[in-house]
């Protein structure tokens, strides 16, 4: 009897296992496929997230399905008509954080590939890692960044404040929103300042702390007067005066020939001749008596637009000789 009941089961399973090799004979293969992945944010949130994806946009997948259905797999492939997409929701409790991050996982069985065809991802490539950056607005003010330095004076910008868009953990703790780079045109031995009257429009900066940002307005006018272009003049053998008040009882006089002159460091428009400087020691400041005097500042008279590249100078010394009947003005200085 048993064996009446077994003998049938036993067939029939070997001739399931006979269709089954049959039917995997018939089977065809695609392998490692890159199909493309999309990932957006919910709509709902979609304005107020900036969404970065790591890693490549695209997962290798592999087919298995009856021939039949293989051809319109490919079909499908060469209209590049499959796609993976992902939707990606911030949970509530994450909505006031600056930052969050996520890892997806890709499920091959939400391609939509013909009836009877099946998608395979490998384990270790079916995973992306996403970063969404929380979005908000503020108030900045503007600064110019130019490459003219200090040379700019006297700046104006309009508007002086923007709103600016972008990522929270960058503009929470912005004090500005920089002018993309600025560089004035400058023109070749011009020693008087430039005013630039007529406003020139400037774009405001597209990125900050390596995140995009939008501003409103996307950029300012900008008025502004150019000083000269500068270089240090190193003038060498200046002779150095006294000047002497009224009826000045002594005769200055310098212990030696080389003290009587100095090398001066001046910054100044770099076009335009040697520069005139008058280098003299100031007998008028104070009281001062007859005999050896030392280390007295030199003061220097320079022409406008000048200015001393260096530290006061300092006069090694000086004799003061008493003279009868000395009578010198206080405005003219008292050759050496």
């Amino acid at each position: 009897m048993s064996d009446r009941i077994m003998t049938p089961i036993i067939a029939l399973g070997l001739a399931f296992l006979v269709w089954m090799y049959t039917r995997s004979r018939d089977l065809e293969i695609i392998d490692n496929v890159q199909i493309p992945v999309e990932v957006q944010l919910a709509a709902a949130q979609a304005d107020l997230y900036e969404l970065e994806v790591h890693g490549p946009l695209q997962a290798p997948i592999s087919f298995t399905g009856l021939p039949s259905r293989m051809r319109e797999l490919r079909q499908l492939l060469q209209r590049g008509e499959l796609r993976l997409q992902r939707t990606v929701t911030v949970p509530e409790e994450h909505l006031a954080d600056a930052r969050f991050q996520d890892v997806l996982r890709l499920d091959p069985s939400t391609l939509q590939v013909p009836p009877g065809v099946r998608a395979i991802i490998p384990e270790n490539q079916g995973r992306l890692h996403v970063t969404l950056r929380r979005l908000i607005e503020k108030r900045l003010p503007v600064r110019l960044e130019t490459t003219a330095g200090d040379r700019l004076e006297h700046i104006t910008l309009e508007p002086k404040e923007v709103l600016v868009r972008g990522p929270k953990d960058v503009l929470q703790n912005a004090e500005w929103v920089p002018t993309q780079l600025y560089s004035p045109a400058t023109r070749a031995g011009v020693t008087e300042p430039i005013v630039q009257d007529t406003p020139t429009i400037l774009p405001l900066a597209r990125e900050m702390g390596g995140r995009p940002i939008r501003t409103t307005p996307g950029e300012v006018s900008l008025r502004y007067t150019l000083r000269p272009q500068q270089r240090v003049h190193e003038l060498q053998e200046v002779p150095v005066s006294f000047l002497c008040p009224a009826n000045f009882p002594y005769r200055p006089q310098f212990t030696s020939d080389r003290e009587g002159r100095v090398t001066l460091r001046v910054q100044g428009p770099a076009g335009g001749d040697r520069p005139a400087v008058i280098a003299y020691i100031d007998l008028t400041a104070r009281k001062f008596g007859p005999g050896l005097h030392a280390e007295e500042p030199i003061q220097v008279q320079l022409p406008p637009g000048y200015k001393l590249a260096q530290e006061t100078p300092r006069l090694p010394s000086f004799k003061l000789l008493a003279i009868d009947g000395a009578s010198k003005s206080a405005d003219a200085p008292f050759p050496p």
